[in-house]
């Protein structure tokens, strides 16, 4: 071999080595998307995946360069059906499928199942499931969008023996792994503030019969009455204690009741309140009100619940990547918790060590006239 095929074969080699540097930066970068898209809890889930698609048509419009190369976001959804044993099978697929990241799943007894095979699968998870142990169950795995349920116990508990105030309370609550640690944390901080919990009943999140509930309710008339539960199960509640005449209390739900159907349905109580660990989208000003436009103009509709969460979600992710030059798993989480750029709807979205967001309030809202109307909001309960 000459001087000069020598050169050519080097600087073939040099290029081929550059090529290969460059390829583990794919083409096109998969978000996978894990939520309810059907059943009773398909709004909320097409909720986030409407603002990961979006937040992913904006980018892709803008252009996304990561380490130099331009890439091509695309989603794949998967439906959840809520279901541990569907949940668990979509997980391994996303894992299988070798998605970059996950957004999802909603529900606390869903991830419950769902983090341990992301784990394995080494692919990182950002979810809006509030039970307070998941960010330990992921190991630095998993990010989380919202407040966690020990914050919203603790406002809930604050709000009912400091503003209403109550000192007689009732409580049910989903056997779940988000209502059981919820309901538990309530009692504590009731305990705190001197009221007594005179029912404190969990029951199958399937539950929509509630007789033996509703005479207890009739005999011991608390003044306020705490339901860490879904819409699909309180609206029948609601219902069957109009009937038998026990609407002289207050109610309070947690996050994962309060729905826009919540609030338009009529109810005979004194008042119908809810704690939130995701604010409304118009209640962060103008970026919030901004993005309502954008989703507005995108899907003819107003969003449900946390679209406006994983919709920025999506925006830190790419955040991170662009940050760490990488798609690799180790390297996108340890950008995760570490940056900090400004978002478009909800304005800063930061990650904890752990996993938790760095700034994460917790809101009370009453229901009035078809929507809900904040009546308080702090993270220092």
């Amino acid at each position: 071999m000459n001087a000069r095929q020598f050169l050519i074969a080097v600087t073939g080699l040099a290029t081929a080595l550059l090529a290969a540097c460059s390829s583990r930066v794919p083409d096109v970068v998969t978000i996978g998307v894990a939520v309810p898209l059907s059943g009773p809890q398909a709004g909320r889930g097409k909720d986030l995946l409407d603002g990961v698609q979006l937040a992913v048509k904006e980018l892709n419009a803008k252009g996304v360069v990561i380490d130099g190369k331009a890439v091509t976001l695309e989603v794949k959804a998967m439906d959840d059906k809520a279901d541990k044993a569907v949940a668990a099978g979509v997980a391994q697929a996303l894992v299988d499928a070798k998605v970059h990241t996950v957004v999802g799943h909603l529900s606390s007894d869903i991830s419950e199942v769902a983090i341990p095979i992301y784990k394995k699968g080494n692919l990182p998870q950002l979810f809006t499931s509030s039970a307070r142990n998941l960010t330990t169950l992921a190991e630095g795995n998993g990010f989380r969008l919202v407040a966690n349920d020990d914050l919203q116990a603790l406002a809930m508990a604050s709000f009912v023996t400091t503003m209403l105030p109550a000192k007689k309370v009732s409580m049910i609550y989903e056997d779940t792994a988000f209502g059981r640690p919820v309901s538990k944390a309530v009692a504590e901080g009731l305990a705190k503030g001197g009221a007594t919990v005179a029912i404190n009943q969990g029951f199958d999140n399937k539950t929509t019969q509630f007789d033996a509930l509703v005479a207890k309710l009739k005999t011991d008339t608390p003044e306020v009455l705490i339901a860490v539960m879904r819409e699909h199960q309180l609206l029948p509640l609601f219902q069957q204690m109009k009937a038998a005449g026990v609407t002289n209390l207050a109610v309070v739900v947690t996050n994962s009741a309060k729905t826009t159907k919540m609030a338009s349905t009529p109810h005979p109580f004194k008042s119908l309140h809810a704690t939130s660990n995701a604010l409304d989208a118009f209640e962060f000003e103008r970026t919030g009100q901004e993005f309502l436009t954008r989703f507005r103009a995108q899907y003819k509709a107003e969003p449900v619940w946390g679209a406006h969460y994983a919709y920025d979600a999506t925006y830190v992710l790419v955040g991170a990547m662009q940050k760490a030059a990488s798609v690799e798993p180790e390297k996108l989480r340890a950008a995760l918790k570490v940056v900090d750029i400004g978002v478009p709807a909800t304005g800063s979205m930061r990650f904890s060590e752990s996993g938790e967001r760095s700034y994460a309030p917790i809101a009370v809202y009453v229901a009035n006239g078809g929507k809900w109307d904040m009546v308080a909001r702090s993270d220092v309960w």
